[in-house]
């Protein structure tokens, strides 16, 4: 009976664990909301340390209440100074397609990684958004720091 505890203790300990792991930092997570036409979703920002000093970053959009069986552009535009307002200073540079099912539903998994002036302990402004089909779903501007 004690072993079947301690495993569970353990196993319990390991979960918490990688369930905090697996968590996006405060503010590096959005709604995507309907600018025009239809559909509403979410976009996950989640730096990591992988090229240090360079940044990289590993990017989770999610889309709902699109148009079915249709391809839209995930973009994002950078802002270097930081300030929560994002100013689309870059442009609107594309991640890549997503895909919706015929239940009117798509996700697409990004990694994006840059170099200098992306590196190690800046901060920028960064806003995405999905394109396509007369819709615009937009994000709210969040503020990353290169890991």
């Amino acid at each position: 009976m004690r072993r079947f505890l301690l495993v569970a203790v353990i196993a319990a300990l390991l979960s918490a664990g990688f369930v905090a792991f697996a968590q996006a930092e405060p503010g590096l997570q959005s709604a995507l909301t309907a600018v025009s036409g239809q559909g509403t979703g979410h976009v996950l920002v989640s730096p990591t340390a992988q090229d240090r000093p360079n940044f990289a970053v590993q990017v989770e959009v999610n889309v709902r209440d699109m148009l079915p069986n249709s391809t839209f552009t995930v973009q994002r535009a950078a802002d270097l100074n930081p300030d929560g307002v994002c100013t689309q200073a870059t442009g609107w540079l594309t991640n890549g397609p997503i895909t919706t099912s015929e239940d009117d539903a798509g996700a697409a998994h990004f990694f994006v990684e840059r170099s200098a002036p992306f590196v190690s302990g800046v901060r920028f402004d960064v806003v995405f958004r999905v394109i396509g089909n007369g819709t615009e779903l937009r994000s709210d501007c969040m503020t990353v720091t290169v890991k």
